[in-house]
């Protein structure tokens, strides 16, 4: 006889403790007996959900309604006596976020992870969820170097109106609407898919040096942050490095409107926008030391380059080492302006 109900065990090992999701729960590199197989384990306390058993898997719930090739899989979920349990891929190369710490992207490789995380992001929109918490952090890296949006731990449906309510919303990623009311759009995750876009063009370093800007020896300093987001001072939309491309800036701008509904209707609308984007600037890599910045790309064999130091004098040279280089003399000035920069990088 077949039982109506069955209770099945799990079992694995914790290797390490990689971080923590919210206020509470726990994430976990594990090694899973059964499957042989090395996963993430998210680890939620059940007192969180206040005797609110029906809310035990709702994140994991979402997660399985959402599979899509650009959303982190579930793999499954279980619960003991005090906690829930949510196994997940473990993903060797780790976030998004993890990557812009390192170096900065090339607008190629910005435009290829933000088509992938959107795709994504899309798909949870068609099935009526909100996000509400797309950072960097949450977008990881598969070893085939895509991008996949994970933790749902606030995502909600969304009503009839098409609006819904989280649970709970951090500071780094608060959009203005989110200072001034309850309930909110899919405009939420836009706003917050614009501020990835923005710290993927200019670097994460410069995104928490605006930040930390609020933090003072007295503290967060919550009211001036507030004025600021709602104002569209945070983060400095004026700032752009030299070599993102003029539409992408809009593309930018537009998702971070002040107004939601003066940004892109849809995901859709915006992957489209940044997928029209050319030009000579996409494979420009920058980097900085504490003496000099440095845009490279390499074409045909041939590497180009421009070099700026401290003062502003600038040196830009063509070739390769087996050839060397030329040095390209209408660009290597004593102090050369941020106009010749941009030109020379949109010429180049």
């Amino acid at each position: 006889m077949i039982k109506p109900y069955n209770r099945a065990e799990v079992a694995f090992d914790i290797l390490e403790e990689i971080g923590f999701e919210g206020k509470n729960s726990q994430v976990y590199r594990i090694h899973d007996h059964h499957l042989d197989a090395e996963l993430v384990i998210k680890r939620v306390p059940k007192a969180d959900f206040n005797g609110n058993q029906s809310q035990f898997f709702s994140e994991a719930k979402v997660l399985y309604l959402s599979s899509h090739p650009n959303v982190v899989p579930v793999n499954y979920a279980c619960e003991d006596n005090d906690y829930i349990y949510i196994a997940l891929p473990f993903f060797q190369n780790g976030s998004l976020k993890k990557i812009i710490q390192s170096r900065m992207l090339t607008i190629r490789e910005i435009i290829r992870y933000a088509c992938q995380f959107l795709s994504g992001l899309h798909n949870i929109h068609s099935k009526g969820l909100i996000h509400f918490d797309l950072k960097p952090d949450n977008i990881l890296i598969s070893k085939n170097n895509e991008a996949l949006v994970s933790d749902f731990g606030l995502a909600k449906h969304t009503n009839h109106l098409g609006l819904a309510q989280p649970d709970q919303i951090y500071n780094k990623q608060v959009p203005p609407e989110a200072l001034a009311a309850a309930q909110f759009s899919s405009a939420f995750d836009i706003f917050q898919a614009g501020l990835c876009l923005y710290r993927m063009c200019n670097g994460e370093h410069n995104f928490e040096q605006q930040f930390n800007a609020y933090i003072s020896h007295q503290g967060f300093e919550q009211a001036r942050f507030i004025q600021d987001v709602q104002s569209g001072a945070f983060p400095n939309r004026s700032f752009f490095l030299e070599h993102i491309p003029e539409k992408l800036r809009k593309i930018v701008k537009k998702a971070l409107k002040v107004d939601p509904d003066e940004r892109f209707t849809t995901v859709i609308d915006l992957i489209n926008e940044l997928s029209a984007i050319d030009g000579n600037e996409l494979d420009w890599q920058y980097c900085e030391t504490g003496t000099e910045r440095r845009w490279q790309k390499e074409e045909d064999g041939k590497v180009t380059f421009i070099k700026i130091d401290q003062t502003g004098r600038s040196e830009a040279k063509k070739g390769n080492d087996c050839n060397g280089y030329r040095r390209i003399t209408s660009y290597c000035k004593s102090n050369i302006s941020d106009r010749e920069l941009r030109r020379f990088l949109k010429d180049n």
